[in-house]
C-alpha cells in the first residue's frame, strides 16, 4: 500500500513539476544555509580541538585586566611584572614561567615594508612548550637558543609570499629600527596570525618597545599535576602579591570550553534566522497541498466511492507533503556542501586559515533530510484532513 501512496504522490508531483520546484525552494534554501552553517561551524570547532590536541599540555595563561569575562579579553591599565613571574616561579606545582610581550610592529625586508606581529619570549620556554614535545616543527633553519641576541623565528607565510619574495634562514630584516638575522622557519599552523608572526628573544623585545611589563605569562604545570587546581593556587597567590583581583587565569581547557560556548551560541542564532526559510517553505508546501486538494476534488470523490477510506486519503497527501519537503531536503544538502566547500576554499585563499574546513557527517546529512520530511509532513497535514473529510458526493458534483 505505501508504494502505491508514492506512486501516486510521484505522479502528481510530476504533473505540476514547475509548481512543485518552486514550493520546495523554500525548503531548499532553508536546509541549504543549515547545512553549510552547521558543518562549517563543526569543522571550524574540530580544528580548534586539533590544535589544543596537538600541543598536548594544559596551559595556564595569566593576563592583566578585570576577570570576569570571556578568557583572554581583560581590559584596564593592570600589568604583568616581573614579581609576578618570581611569585608563579615559587610555586612547586609549576615546571615552566615564560612572560611574553607582543606587538603590531613594522617590519621591513628589502624595499617592502609590512606590519605583523613580533613577539618577544624566552628562547629556552619557546623551545620547550613548542618544539620538545613536538607541537610544532622547524622547517628551514634551526630552534632559537637561549643565547640568541637580535635573532628572530618566522612564521611560515613570511617565508612563502609575505614581502612579495621569499625570506630564508640568514636573511636580515627590520623591526623598529633594528636588524634582526632571521634562523629559522616555523611549519604552517594554519591561522594568518600566527603563520605571519615573528618571535624574538624577550631581553631584545624589552629594548625595541622600550617597556619591562608583559602581555601574558604561560604556565605549564608540572607532569601529573592537574591544570585547575594548579590555575587557582596561582590565582590565590597573586591575588595576595597583588592585594587584588586585575587579572586573569584560565587553563587551556577553559579556554576551549568557552571559544566552544561562544561558536555554539552564534550556531544556534545563524541556524535559527536560517530556519525562517523553512517555515517559509513549509507554508508554501501547504499553500501548494491546499491547491491541489481542490484541484483534485473530483479524483478524491472517486476515490472514496471505489472503497478508499480517509486514512487512505490522508495518507496519499501526507505522503505526498513529506515527499516534497525530503525532495527539497536532498537538494538543499547538496547545494549546502557546495556552499560550506567554496567558503572553505575562499578562507584559504583570502584569509590564508586552514582551521575553517567544513564537516559533513552523516548525522547532519540524515537529520537536515529528515527534517525537511517532517517540515513536509507536517505543513500538509491540514490540507490532507480536508481532503480526507470530504464528502464524497459533494466531490462527484465538484466542477
Amino acid at each position: 500500500m505505501l508504494k502505491d501512496y508514492f506512486a501516486l504522490a510521484v505522479q502528481s508531483m510530476r504533473h505540476r513539476h514547475i509548481r512543485s520546484w518552486l514550493t520546495m525552494l523554500g525548503i531548499v534554501v532553508g536546509v541549504a544555509a543549515i547545512v553549510s552553517l552547521i558543518a562549517l561551524g563543526q569543522g571550524l570547532e574540530n580544528s580548534i580541538n586539533e590544535e589544543f590536541e596537538k600541543i598536548g599540555v594544559d596551559f595556564i595563561t595569566i593576563m592583566p585586566g578585570s576577570s570576569g569575562g570571556v578568557p583572554g579579553m581583560g581590559f584596564g591599565a593592570a600589568k604583568l611584572e616581573d614579581g609576578d613571574v618570581r611569585v608563579i616561579e615559587r610555586i612547586k606545582e609549576v615546571d615552566i614561567v615564560s612572560p611574553m610581550m607582543t606587538s603590531v610592529e613594522k617590519v621591513t625586508y628589502g624595499n617592502e615594508e609590512r606590519y605583523t606581529y613580533v613577539s618577544g619570549m624566552v628562547a629556552d620556554d619557546v623551545v620547550d612548550m613548542y618544539f620538545n614535545k613536538k607541537a610544532y616543527q622547524i622547517v628551514e633553519g634551526r630552534v632559537p637558543r637561549a643565547t640568541d641576541r637580535w635573532k628572530a623565528i618566522a612564521g611560515y607565510k613570511v617565508s612563502k609570499d609575505f614581502f612579495g619574495k621569499a625570506l630564508k634562514p640568514g636573511a636580515k630584516v627590520e623591526i623598529k629600527e633594528r636588524d634582526f638575522k632571521i634562523v629559522g622557519i616555523m611549519e604552517e599552523i594554519g591561522n594568518s596570525q600566527d603563520d605571519t608572526q615573528f618571535l624574538i628573544a624577550l631581553e631584545d623585545a624589552k629594548i625595541i618597545y622600550d617597556r619591562e611589563d608583559y602581555d601574558v605569562i604561560m604556565v605549564v604545570p608540572k607532569k601529573g599535576q592537574d591544570a585547575e587546581e594548579v590555575a587557582e593556587k596561582i590565582k590565590k597567590e597573586l591575588e595576595d602579591y597583588r592585594d587584588e583581583e586585575d587579572f586573569q587565569v584560565f587553563t587551556s581547557k577553559q579556554m576551549l570550553e568557552s571559544f566552544n560556548s561562544v561558536l555554539g551560541i552564534v550556531q544556534v542564532i545563524l541556524v535559527g534566522v536560517a530556519a525562517i526559510s523553512l517555515i517559509v517553505g513549509g507554508i508554501g508546501i501547504m499553500n501548494s497541498m491546499y491547491t491541489s486538494v481542490l484541484e483534485r476534488t473530483k479524483e478524491i470523490g472517486i476515490l472514496k466511492a471505489i472503497g478508499a477510506t480517509n486514512n487512505h486519503i490522508l495518507s496519499i497527501f501526507l505522503v505526498e507533503a513529506g515527499m516534497m519537503g525530503a525532495g527539497g531536503g536532498i537538494v538543499g544538502v547538496l547545494i549546502g556542501m557546495g556552499i560550506g566547500k567554496i567558503v572553505e576554499i575562499a578562507a584559504v585563499e583570502a584569509l590564508g586559515t586552514t582551521y575553517l574546513k567544513v564537516c559533513f557527517g552523516p548525522e547532519l546529512i540524515a537529520f537536515s533530510i529528515g527534517f525537511a520530511f517532517v517540515v513536509g509532513c507536517l505543513s500538509g497535514l491540514l490540507p490532507a484532513r480536508n481532503a480526507a473529510n470530504m464528502d464524497p458526493v459533494m466531490a462527484l458534483r465538484y466542477e
